[in-house]
């Protein structure tokens, strides 16, 4: 008797549902996805507790057909694909015809859908149509899901907590909001609006509506293109960042992907510009032609692989350095504003979930970081507060990259204070010194000369015999490092000659900084990071410390030859090097003025 049978569509409709849905966001994405694809004006989700109990999404889109509404519900059937061709130029959200049939297979659905005067109601719950029958006519389509996982409960057992789904849902609609800044989206929990936005088409005023209007104000514009793909968006300046990637939020032809090698490329980007462990807040907009992309590699299609990725990589590097030097980088230290956060406004009546304290405590600050807080104004931004009035809010560079300042003194053996017209400034000497010899260091690294020097005391090297043999196999390295080594025993190297502007003293721990490099990437070592790693460590050890006390005319030596650099504003790590305080704040914060 044969072993091998077809399984049930029923069957085979749960096993699909747990890869396309796994938590609350996965039903909210595919089914505002749907809207978006059926040409919606107005998408709004009403969830009631975080969407555990119940997930309503309505639109004003074309709408379905009775035959349509229940072609809809059957596994692989779809509106968007015909042909095999039709693979390769992929331009809607949705294409595969999963969604629906995997979310009626582990809930109950209603589907509420008219296209012309007669409208659809079918009721389906684990798959099964219960019942199906004509309605009102209301232009689009509204799906309301209940009972989540009622007939799987191990997954029903595995969701998060309702903050953590919650969180996930904001995360994911703020995105969509962000990649359609056309469409007006409206999200709710337990009839508490989390984000609202006009519909206006303006991308900036869709960020002021999940960031708020101070984040909205430091906002720069890129635009920029090459023969296959445009880049449009709005990056942060360095001094706005977040402790987590996820407001790095990236968007190919409308849809929000998630790559970590892009979301790398572009924190790599802002490096030399804010702290390794902070991230920028980016909304970066990619297009490019659908025949130049495979969106059909995961099941979540948000994951992307791109043709001519390279081209990609450089153009949104290029993009993000070149906008970000062109803008004074010095931030301004306003007087404190009390705080008037009422988290009651935004109550979400989650109480009583049974959620453990660490887990609760750590999806109400990522929640909290999501949902926009903006006390003075619950308005949108003006129409004078639109992309073409944003250049009011960021300062030019101007052509001397520093203004004129006079030092007058160091505070704490570490902070030189300085003066001018507009304010007084403070510069950390460690961060700024850091900054100077570290654009002297790339320069030289990348300018290699023959001046080397023999130690007078020989560097001896001792490693693993496993990390000598890949040291051997890529002394090339060394040589265009303009290093000299040879091997001294079995499993040690003895240097003998460097460069001569290797900091006196600290010689063997860079060599051995090399050495490390080299055997942790072998064959995979790239010259021009390393030398931008090593240029970063090199100056450090070179830099004056904190809580030393240098003479005005060393403070001045500093301040000149930091007014010479490309980017005089932060230190390689991305530390600021130079604070302002205005006049007026100063006077404010001292009620010389109003």
């Amino acid at each position: 008797m044969s072993k091998i049978k077809v399984m049930s569509e029923h069957l085979s409709n749960k096993i699909a549902a747990g890869e396309v849905v796994e938590k609350v966001v996965s039903i909210v994405k595919e089914l505002v996805e749907n809207s978006v694809d059926a040409n919606a004006s107005t998408i709004k989700i009403d969830l009631r507790e975080a969407g555990l109990r119940e997930i309503i999404v309505t639109d004003d889109g074309i709408g379905m057909e009775r035959e349509d509404a229940l072609l809809a519900f059957q596994r692989h059937a779809t509106s968007k694909l015909y042909t095999d061709d039709d693979l390769f130029f992929i331009k809607s959200l949705g294409f595969r015809g999963e969604a629906l049939p995997s979310i009626a297979a582990v809930s109950d659905v209603i589907l509420k859908t008219c296209q012309n005067e007669i409208g659809t109601f079918i009721h389906i719950k684990g798959g099964n149509i219960v019942e199906e029958k004509s309605s009102e006519a209301r232009n689009g389509t509204q799906i309301i899901v209940t009972n989540l996982f009622y007939n799987t409960p191990a997954r029903l057992k595995h969701l998060s907590s309702p903050y953590s789904e919650l969180a996930n849902v904001v995360e994911y609609v703020n995105k969509m909001a962000l990649s359609y800044p056309h469409i007006k989206f409206r999200l709710t929990n337990d009839e508490k609006e989390l984000l609202n936005t006009d519909g206006s088409g303006k991308l900036l005023k869709v960020i002021k509506a999940i960031y708020g209007l101070e984040v909205a104000k430091k906002m720069l514009e890129i635009n920029t293109s090459n023969d296959d793909y445009e880049i449009s968006g709005y990056i942060s300046l360095p001094e706005v960042n977040r402790s987590s990637r996820n407001h790095m939020t990236v968007l190919v032809n409308g849809r929000v992907i998630k790559n970590q090698i892009l979301n790398r490329i572009i924190n790599d980007a802002y490096s030399s510009f804010k702290e390794d462990s902070r991230y920028p807040i980016v909304v970066i907009k990619i297009n490019v032609d659908p025949s130049l992309i495979d969106v059909n590699i995961h099941p979540s299609k948000q994951d992307i692989k791109f043709s001519n990725f390279e081209d990609l990589k450089n153009l949104i590097s290029n993009a993000i350095i070149d906008t970000i030097k062109t803008k004074l980088l010095i931030p301004k230290i306003a007087p404190p504003k009390k705080e008037l956060r009422q988290y009651e406004n935004i109550s979400l009546n989650l109480e009583r979930s049974i959620v453990s304290e660490a887990d609760s405590q750590d999806n109400k600050e990522r929640l909290n970081n999501l949902i926009n807080f903006n006390y003075e104004s619950n308005n949108e931004l003006d129409s004078n507060d639109n992309e073409e009035s944003q250049e009011q809010y960021i300062e030019k560079l101007p052509d001397n990259n520093l203004p004129e300042l006079y030092p007058i003194g160091l505070a704490l053996g570490t902070y030189i204070i300085c003066q001018n017209e507009s304010g007084i400034y403070l510069i950390d000497q460690h961060a700024a010194e850091e900054r100077i010899n570290y654009e002297k260091n790339s320069y030289l690294l990348a300018h290699p000369t023959n001046h080397t020097i023999e130690p007078l005391l020989p560097i001896i090297i001792e490693l693993p015999i496993n990390e000598v043999i890949i040291i051997k196999e890529n002394f090339e390295v060394l040589s265009k490092l303009n290093i000299s080594a040879e091997l001294f025993g079995t499993n040690s190297f003895r240097i003998t000659s460097h460069p001569t502007w290797f900091p006196k003293g600290h010689e063997k721990e860079i060599i051995q900084k090399v050495f490390e490099e080299i055997v942790l990437k072998g064959t995979n070592f790239d010259l021009a990071k390393f030398n931008d790693s090593l240029a970063k460590l090199i100056s450090c050890k070179m830099s004056v410390k904190a809580n030393t006390r240098i003479t005005i005319e060393a403070q001045e030596e500093i301040i000149n030859k930091l007014r010479k650099c490309h980017n005089p504003f932060n230190c390689p790590h991305g530390r600021p090097t130079i604070i302002h305080f205005t006049i007026y704040e100063i006077e404010k914060m001292f009620k010389r003025s109003l």
